[in-house]
């Protein structure tokens, strides 16, 4: 994803974001492996961003995570913004692959669900006083990316659904619940790769201004160029 040689290394620990209602918490998914909550490696950027890289037999995978500071949609005061650039590259064939966000820990008064848009996959989540809200590219926008062919295998682009999908689809988002949203992705060959960007944000609930799920619509280059910006 990025050269480590210069990059400072930090004591391991799992990838989470730590909000208002609750934690979120990541989960990557290779064939019928879950990978454990600790990655193999950890490096700390300068501007406070972390490298997380797991080892496995089949791939080699990467997160680039920590807040980025983006303008609000409509120039109202900011809200923080944390971003996740997962990549992973194939050493052999990967038979599927499950990338999943979800805001742990609720407090009993939170409720949500799936928030999507066009091109955008949501859920967000709020009580009396928060929003919180996780998104991502909705099959519309994978089934384009795909297509480019630069943050993924270009044959996935006739993978992927561009219509509503059924459970029974292998590539879709789904929902496992109200506060929870998961990538089902096809499978990797051997020297390919996958790159897909998740957001977290929130602010304070105001059914106007829902700057927390605009703020999670940012494009992956946006994200990654944020995320390893020179420290000012």
């Amino acid at each position: 994803m990025l050269p480590t040689d210069r990059l400072t290394q930090a004591d391991r620990r799992p990838a989470v974001i730590d909000t208002p209602l609750g934690t979120v918490e990541f989960s990557v998914t290779l064939a019928a492996d879950v990978l454990p909550a600790e990655s193999n490696t950890l490096w700390r950027l300068a501007n406070g961003s972390h490298l997380h890289r797991w080892q496995h037999r089949t791939a080699t995978v990467d997160l680039l995570l920590g807040g980025i500071d983006v303008k609000p949609w409509d120039g109202g005061a900011p809200v923080p913004v944390w971003a996740g650039i997962w990549q992973v590259q194939a050493c052999a064939e990967v038979s599927g692959l499950i990338v999943s966000a979800a805001l742990t820990d609720l407090p009993a008064d939170a409720y949500g669900g799936q928030d999507s848009a066009e091109c955008l996959a949501a859920v967000s989540v709020e009580n009396e006083h928060f929003m919180v809200s996780i998104g991502g590219p909705d099959a519309e926008l994978l089934a384009m990316q795909a297509a480019d062919g630069r943050l993924m295998p270009s044959r996935w682009a006739h993978l992927v659904p561009t219509g509503v999908a059924d459970t029974t689809t292998e590539c879709v988002v789904r929902y496992p619940d109200s506060a929870s949203i998961a990538w089902h992705l096809p499978g990797l060959a051997a020297g390919e790769a996958a790159r897909l960007c998740i957001a977290c944000a929130w602010c304070p609930r105001d059914d106007e201004r829902p700057a927390a799920w605009y703020a999670v619509d940012i494009p992956l280059d946006t994200a990654y160029l944020h995320l390893v910006a020179e420290p000012t």
